[in-house]
């Protein structure tokens, strides 16, 4: 159906807006004004919503209407929460498939982590960070692992950004990346799940101490 498709695009784009932070946390948004800057007709973009909210991208409230989600440090701590529990695991399963097209592909998304980190464009970086690890959940070649931890990822790409934004630099985050592509060519499971772990151990650390020095952006 023609709404399904322009539906799609919508909120494609309206992700895109929302994890580039374009959109910022806590901001209610007009069905109005988005129909007239974007084009958008209103049925798609309501359709959007639906979905992003279902995505906890975006959130009703019955004062405010649609809000884009806020970044709370206690949502945070929950989403890495999630992750830690089954990124190991579904890492060491995509180390046993993947082919070596699929390596590549992830060895020059670690190429271009290094380059948007050295550039200090944190907006490309958050949107690599988000393939890199979006690829190897797909190369999991579970799909309800996969839809699970996408949507995870998702949600810890805002606060990846605003961290990065704030602190000017992901350095350390971008070494754990050539550490986890290292493991995966070795096909070593075991060194690939410890490393996804440490790395998803310490982006909390480094997240959370950011978030704890400016807080009250980051909350409610």
């Amino acid at each position: 159906m023609p709404h399904n498709r322009e539906s799609d695009r919508v909120e494609s784009e309206l992700r895109r807006l929302i994890l580039t932070l374009e959109l910022e946390p806590g901001a209610a948004l007009s069905e109005a004004e988005l129909m007239s800057r974007y084009g958008w007709g209103r049925t798609p973009l309501r359709e959007a919503f639906q979905r992003l909210t279902e995505q906890s991208l975006l959130q009703y409230t019955p004062r405010q209407g649609v809000l884009v989600t806020p970044l709370s440090i206690f949502d945070f701590v929950d989403v890495m929460d999630a992750l830690a529990m089954v990124v190991g695991p579904s890492a060491s399963l995509a180390c046993r498939r993947l082919s070596d097209a699929q390596l590549d592909e992830l060895s020059a998304l670690v190429e271009s982590l290094q380059d948007a980190a050295t550039r200090r464009d944190f907006t490309t970086l958050a949107d690599l960070d988000y393939r890199f690890h979006a690829r190897l959940a797909e190369a999991s070649g579970n799909p309800y692992l996969r839809d699970y931890l996408l949507r995870l990822h998702r949600l810890a790409a805002r606060f990846n950004l605003a961290a990065w934004q704030r602190e000017g630099a992901a350095s350390a985050s971008q070494s754990e990346h050539h550490l986890i592509l290292a493991a995966l060519r070795k096909r070593d499971t075991a060194a690939v799940r410890e490393t996804m772990r440490t790395h998803i151990e310490n982006a909390r650390q480094r997240i959370v101490g950011v978030m704890h020095g400016g807080e009250e952006e980051f909350t409610e």
